[in-house]
């Protein structure tokens, strides 16, 4: 959890600011969370782009947003083991709407100048 924190942060921090930063702590941390309580885990001997464990879910999610957050909600139900509570993946959800309407209206400013 230390490196989640660490690296997503930091490198968050520096590309977009304070908010970009805590918004990709906050949807990296439920992706993980959700991930975990999911049962997604990485299968040994299986090479292939969704065989990543819970925090390299994490860290996908927050730094490469517009490639994970779509292959993630769309896989997740073929990928759990458990079937435990959806209460972290709808945070996810939520947190990543909130993610797209921020890039959207702060494409919108840039033009709108």
């Amino acid at each position: 959890m230390l490196g989640l924190v660490l690296w997503v942060g930091v490198l968050t921090y520096v590309a977009g600011g304070l908010v970009a930063a805590l918004l990709g702590l906050v949807l990296g941390g439920v992706t993980f969370a959700d991930a975990w309580k999911s049962g997604i885990y990485k299968r040994p001997g299986e090479k292939r782009f969704l065989n990543m464990s819970p925090m390299a879910w994490g860290i996908a999610m927050a730094l490469l947003f517009i490639v994970t957050y779509p292959v993630y909600l769309l896989q997740r139900n073929k990928l759990r083991t458990i079937q435990s509570t959806n209460a972290f993946y709808w945070a996810t959800v939520v947190v990543g709407a909130i993610v797209i309407v921020l890039l959207l209206l702060s494409v919108v400013a840039y033009y709108a100048k």
